[in-house]
């Protein structure tokens, strides 16, 4: 038995009745036609593995790892800095009592 399209069913119930039949069937993609595809892509970052097509060009991340990394760089700086001002200061208040009771 012969499988029927829809515009040929349809065709006896309304004949001005446009239907579109469905496309064809995908045919599987050759080894060279999967990596031009997978080159389309992009390549995977190489720190949270996901495709990505921009990178920093530096050590090779993609653009949200980069981010994180900046925000990452930044606190660690902040902190640093909030150690030194403690240190200064402590030292300053040592040195200070060390005055006070010689």
């Amino acid at each position: 038995m012969r499988f029927k399209r829809a515009s040929e069913i349809f065709r006896d119930v309304d004949p001005n009745l446009k239907v579109i039949d469905g496309g064809r069937r995908r045919r599987r993609l050759s080894a060279r036609g999967q990596a031009e595809w997978d080159k389309l892509n992009g390549t995977k970052c190489h720190r949270c593995g996901e495709d990505a097509v921009r990178f920093r060009p530096e050590d090779r991340v993609c653009i949200n790892c980069a981010q994180n990394l900046n925000e990452k760089e930044l606190r660690e700086e902040r902190k640093h800095a909030r150690f030194e001002r403690w240190r200064r200061t402590h030292n300053a208040r040592i040195d200070r009592n060390k005055k006070g009771s010689a």
